[in-house]
């Protein structure tokens, strides 16, 4: 189970203290998938680096597995935890060491980098990879080069790979058109069966597979439901978001 009460973060810039959560509450079962969403600044990634430890609260607290992340060792927490966040790095190294990499002491052998690549929506073609799992991907080093939503791909495999009790999605997918993503988050909900999930978007259609959704504004946690609950709210920030957005996946009910 993850506990957040009477959380609040401020940074500090240049310009002055920000105020980038204020006062959340907010507990996730173990076993279940939740949903972040929010515009842009709305405090979507600040929340989920303080449930994985990388951020501390600046007051407020944390607990993970009844502990307390100000108190816990960092390895200790992220023993069981794997996250993909929207700033990952491309590994100028092989397909099978990239997605291998989150978890070095588990051998990356064939069927395991398979499976993470196949659960990630990752399909290359043989001559896109000539050596299978042990093509470089670095131009550099006399290897191949992926796109955009190839290394996406990718950067969700090697996140997949790692052995997990929680998993973080933190919009991982900019390069992948929304219809693509909701496909991939679907799939993700039938993976993280049994186990505790966190999807960050700002694209609703890819969270309706969440037992419930946060709603994020300006730091601060304004709406949780259902999919259902919170759109019959039609006066909420969910419902005026989903609106905005309902053009990106009308008549495409099969992806949805």
């Amino acid at each position: 189970m993850i506990e957040l009460k009477y959380l609040s973060k401020t940074f500090q810039m240049k310009d002055g203290a920000v105020k980038a959560l204020q006062n959340i509450n907010l507990t996730i079962p173990d076993g279940a998938i939740y949903g972040i969403i929010g515009m842009s600044g709305a405090g979507k990634s600040t929340l989920v680096r303080l449930m994985t430890g990388i951020y501390l609260p600046e007051s407020g607290k944390v607990e993970v597995g009844g502990q307390d992340t100000a108190k816990t060792d960092i390895r200790s927490l992220c023993a069981h935890t794997s996250a993909v966040f929207q700033q990952y790095l491309r590994y100028q190294l092989t397909l099978r060491q990239n997605v291998g990499i989150s978890q070095t002491d588990r051998p990356a052998e064939d069927e395991k980098v398979r499976v993470a690549c196949e659960q990630a929506g990752l399909r290359l073609l043989d001559e896109e990879i000539p050596q299978g799992y042990d093509t470089m991907l670095s131009r550099e080093f006399d290897g191949v080069d992926l796109s955009g939503g190839q290394w996406q791909r990718v950067a969700i495999a090697r996140g997949l790979f790692r052995e997990h009790g929680f998993i973080v999605l933190d919009e991982p997918t900019a390069a992948i058109d929304p219809i693509e993503e909701t496909r991939l988050y679907n799939r993700f909900a039938e993976i993280a069966k049994d186990k505790t999930a966190v999807v960050v978007t700002h694209r609703l259609g890819s969270v309706r597979l969440a037992d419930r959704i946060a709603v994020m504004k300006e730091g601060v946690l304004v709406q949780l439901g259902t999919h259902e609950e919170l759109l019959a709210c039609p006066d909420g920030e969910y419902a005026r978001l989903y609106r905005a957005q309902e053009q990106w996946y009308k008549n495409k009910p099969e992806c949805v």
